[in-house]
């Protein structure tokens, strides 16, 4: 078991198939165990992704819409991303 945080960029891979497609899914893979955090503000980060290839042409508006209902779907742990508070 690991701990992963995961951008906006991260996760659009679990519903869209590119390049690191393979490497997210088997990261949220439940036999792994892993433990997935996500600041707050990605849910809305990865609507606009899905919306905004969609709206470019490189997804089609079912499949947007399809994933847009999925990212709802996925348990994570939400964290604050606050000023200062990395540690190096």
């Amino acid at each position: 078991m690991a701990s992963y945080f995961l951008d906006s960029s991260g996760l659009v891979k679990r519903y869209v198939a590119e390049v690191g497609t393979a490497w997210v899914s088997s990261l949220m893979d439940p036999a792994t165990g892993n433990l997935l955090y996500v600041a707050r503000v990605t849910g809305v980060e990865v609507v606009s992704a899905l919306t905004r290839r969609a709206r470019g042409g490189s997804l089609s508006a079912t499949h947007a819409a399809a994933a847009v209902r999925r990212s709802g779907d996925t348990e994570r742990s939400p964290v604050e991303c606050r000023p200062g508070s990395a540690r190096g």
